[in-house]
């Protein structure tokens, strides 16, 4: 990782002292989506999943965008669905952010 300027060490150490995952402030810094006050890192932060259609899947189904009781006939585009939704979303080392 990159050398931090001084505010952005103290925050990161005042998140890990709060019990964030360090990997994933980490990867936060990493992609360079936020604010070196890392603000928006705990709005942000979506979890650790082990690759996107897995991510997407759990995301639409916790937003009520997935059906339950789909019929065994219909079949949906994993792949492709996590290519669209993933527009909004960062990934780095299997860790998760919304884009703001």
């Amino acid at each position: 990782m990159e050398k931090l300027n001084k505010e952005t060490q103290e925050k990161r150490q005042e998140l890990i002292d709060e019990g964030a995952d360090e990997e994933a402030i980490d990867a936060y810094i990493a992609l360079g989506i936020g604010d070196d006050d890392l603000s928006d890192f705990a709005e942000t932060y979506q979890g650790k999943w082990s690759n996107d259609e897995d991510f997407v899947y759990q995301l639409l189904e916790d937003t009520g965008e997935l059906p339950k009781d789909l019929p065994p006939y219909i079949h949906i585009d994993m792949e492709a669905t996590a290519r669209d939704v993933m527009m909004d979303y960062s990934e780095e080392n299997g860790h998760y952010f919304r884009n703001l």
